[in-house]
C-alpha cells in the first residue's frame, strides 16, 4: 500500500525488522538492529517510548505524518509523534477494535500497553481509519472521537477489475491463509458439507499451514 502512494514518499519505521517482508532497506529503519543490544533498545522503546538514535534519523527526513496500522502499534508510535510533533493517524484493521478489554488484558503485552495507553491515543491522534462501518462502530463504543474517524475500505476497486464472463469457471472455492483460529476456516469447511449437500460437484481447496492443519484436516 505504501509503495503506491503517488504524493509521498513512504519510509518504513518500526521495532524490529520481520522475516519475509520485502521492504527498500534504504527507507527502513528500526530500533532493533539485532544481538543483545538491539533486543534491549527494542525493550526501552516499547516500554518508556524512548528511541534516541531512531528518533534523531527519523527527524532529518522532515516526515509530513506517521501512519501506523494496528491500534497497539498507535501507541507505540505516540511519543515518536510527539517528539517530532506531526501528526499521528493509525488504521484500524480488526482484532484491535473488536477484541473484548477483558480478554487484552490476557493477551500479548503490545495489546496490554494499548489498553493502558489508549486514552492518550484518543487524544493526541489526530485521525483513526477504520476499514469498515462495522471497525468504525466498535471504536465509537469505545470512546474514540467520532469526528476523528474516517472509514477506508482496503480492497480492489470492483468498477476497474470484473470477472470476464467469457471464462469458464469451475465450482471451486479457494481459501488462502494461516490456519490459526481467528481465520475461522473451521467454520468454512463446517459450511462447506452443507454446500456439497446440494452441490456435490463443488470443492472446497485450502492453502496455507499453521497450528490447526491438523485438526482440520481431521475435520475435512
Amino acid at each position: 500500500q505504501a509503495e503506491a502512494l503517488q504524493r509521498f514518499i513512504p519510509y518504513y519505521v518500526g521495532s524490529r525488522l520481520v522475516r519475509g517482508l520485502p521492504l527498500p532497506l534504504e527507507r527502513t529503519l528500526a530500533v532493533n538492529q539485532n544481538g543483545f543490544l538491539g533486543k534491549g533498545s527494542e525493550a526501552v522503546f516499547k516500554l518508556w517510548g524512548l528511541a534516541p538514535a531512531l528518533t534523531r534519523r527519523v527527524r532529518d527526513l522532515h516526515p509530513a505524518l506517521i501512519h501506523a496500522h494496528f491500534g497497539p502499534d498507535g501507541v507505540t508510535a505516540l511519543p515518536l509523534a510527539r517528539s517530532l510533533r506531526i501528526p499521528l493517524l493509525v488504521t484500524f484493521h480488526g482484532y484491535d477494535a473488536t477484541v473484548r478489554d477483558e480478554y487484552a488484558r490476557r493477551s500479548f503485552y503490545n495489546h496490554r500497553l494499548y489498553l493502558r495507553r489508549r486514552e492518550r491515543l484518543k487524544r493526541e491522534g489526530k485521525l483513526f481509519i477504520a476499514v469498515s462501518q462495522f471497525i468504525k462502530g466498535r471504536l465509537v463504543e469505545q470512546g474514540f472521537p467520532l469526528e476523528k474517524i474516517v472509514v477506508h475500505y482496503i480492497g480492489v476497486d470492483t468498477e476497474t477489475f470484473q470477472p470476464d464472463p467469457a471464462v469458464r469457471r469451475e465450482p471451486i472455492v479457494l481459501f488462502v491463509g494461516r490456519l490459526t483460529e481467528k481465520k475461522g476456516c473451521e467454520y468454512l469447511i463446517r459450511a462447506m458439507s452443507r454446500v456439497q449437500a446440494t452441490m456435490p460437484q463443488t470443492e472446497l481447496i485450502v492453502l496455507g499451514d499453521g497450528p490447526l492443519r491438523g485438526e482440520l484436516e481431521g475435520l475435512a
